[in-house]
């Protein structure tokens, strides 16, 4: 109800069109201070409008996150998608689980974006997915403007005791991984 301000979405039919406007090669992209959202429609793949809404509404709302909490802000737009070449950010971890490919929480929190983006983006929205069901939503947007260096004082356990918790629940959910074919995964969601 607090965001009754117009949203505009330009559509772009491919990423060339819309780097000659945004300077961005990426499928979407949201800018708070001009309420709007850019995204290509290719006919190939969905357009990102969900993850891209959710950037927006949440930059809105708490403000830019911290440089540490990049990993939270993708994470929460992928983890609203909760859903890629038809698994859920739960099957997704499991499997990097299994496959040992998980990124170290450091590389995420300091360099997000020189991740390998498939990995990055749905570690991270299981993770938020985790945090969010488990705790309380103001702990949530505090780790957004405080950064991960605040994790263990805001939520009270260590990041690695909770990461623990959370691959219990997801091996007990899933307790054979589900099998994705990983080359073609990496391409990107359709």
């Amino acid at each position: 109800d607090s965001l009754n301000d117009t949203r505009q979405i330009r559509f772009f039919a491919s990423r060339d069109d819309m780097f000659w406007l945004t300077r961005s090669t990426a499928s979407g992209i949201a800018y708070p201070h001009i309420n709007t959202l850019y995204v290509v429609a290719d006919g190939e793949n969905s357009p990102p409008i969900k993850h891209e809404l959710l950037h927006l509404i949440a930059m809105l709302k708490w403000g830019y996150p911290h440089y540490s909490s990049t990993w939270i802000n993708e994470g929460l737009a992928t983890y609203s998608e909760n859903n890629c070449n038809e698994y859920n950010v739960a099957e997704i971890y499991r499997y990097l689980l299994e496959k040992e490919m998980l990124i170290p929480v450091d590389s995420l929190a300091t360099n997000f974006y020189k991740q390998p983006e498939m990995i990055a983006y749905h570690q991270s929205a299981y993770v938020v997915k985790y945090l969010l069901n488990k705790y309380k939503l103001e702990q949530f947007i505090e780790l957004w403007a405080k950064g991960f260096d605040s994790f263990q004082v805001i939520y009270g356990i260590s990041f690695n005791e909770m990461k623990a918790e959370l691959e219990k629940v997801v091996i007990d959910k899933y307790p054979k991984a589900t099998e994705i074919d990983w080359e073609t995964f990496k391409e990107g969601c359709k």
